[in-house]
């Protein structure tokens, strides 16, 4: 973890160098135009002909999108599920400091209001046309300003995203008037309760649960939150499975709440694992 650490705010004042395939022909002109994908993947034995899962990793206030795919091992899923994975970075604040200008709670500091959601939506679209992906299975993940990020898509651009997991993100201040999802997206929110930093109970932001129940009102969930399945084992620093489950019956919702889970919590190895059963069970 202080390896991971150091890697993540290393990331805040080193920009990535580009990772691609470097037997694709776009390897000499990276997407992303004026903000070029640091961060792109695709599995090594690929035809380039087969349409594959997308996977959009998304970093925490101040790290980088290649620390944040180390953070929560899931570059290896590249060749090992064939899917392709892109880390983009957001821009550098004042601070010096990468950020997403995700929702009113974080993380536009300097209130420069860039369209966060219009960059990565086109980043997709443009990804689509170097490679062939199926666009009914692109996932989002994404840690605290990356959580919020994730979420932000969710709200806004539903129809492009099957699945978002997000990690310790703040939400809108007022989601009911800032989000409004256009049709149900599978939505996993994570969040350590001894969260210093984004408070599970919430504070600007709402609270995990009523995060996690925003959505599964506007997925058209029924009946009472049900806490009845196994719990799972996400941080190693944490004996046993220490993380409780509620899911909303009627939709593909689901709080996961790490009993005793920080901020950054020590993903397991387990982690990547879990990660994949629930977005490769997920398209639209």
């Amino acid at each position: 973890m202080r390896f991971l650490a150091a890697l993540a705010l290393a990331s805040c004042s080193t920009p990535q160098p580009m990772i691609v395939d470097d037997a694709a022909p776009e390897a000499l002109a990276p997407v992303g135009g004026a903000r070029p994908l640091a961060t792109l993947r695709t599995p090594e034995n690929w035809d380039q002909k087969t349409p594959l899962p997308l996977l959009l990793v998304l970093h925490g206030y101040g790290a980088g999108g290649l620390a944040q795919a180390i953070y929560f091992g899931v570059l290896p899923l590249v060749d090992e599920k064939q899917i392709i994975l892109a880390a983009p970075d957001g821009l550098f604040d004042k601070k010096n400091r990468r950020y997403w200008n995700a929702v009113d709670t974080c993380c536009d500091f300097d209130r420069t209001n860039v369209d966060d959601v219009l960059y990565l939506t086109k980043l997709v679209d443009e990804i689509a046309t170097r490679h062939p992906i199926d666009r009914k299975r692109v996932w989002v993940i994404g840690h605290s300003n990356g959580g919020a990020m994730s979420l932000r898509l969710a709200c806004d651009r539903t129809a492009t995203f099957a699945a978002a997991l997000e990690l310790a993100g703040p939400f809108w201040s007022d989601p009911q008037t800032s989000c409004k999802p256009s049709m149900p997206i599978a939505i996993r929110v994570v969040h350590g309760t001894a969260d210093e930093q984004v408070p599970y109970d919430g504070g600007a932001s709402p609270g995990a649960l009523a995060i996690a129940s925003f959505f599964a009102q506007k997925n058209n969930c029924m009946g009472p939150p049900d806490t009845s399945a196994p719990p799972l084992d996400l941080d190693s620093t944490i004996a046993g499975a220490e993380t409780l489950v509620t899911r909303f019956p009627g939709c593909d919702v689901e709080l996961w709440s790490i009993e005793g889970g920080t901020h950054i919590p020590a993903l397991g190895p387990g982690f990547r694992g879990i990660v994949w059963d629930f977005f490769s069970a997920r398209s639209r």
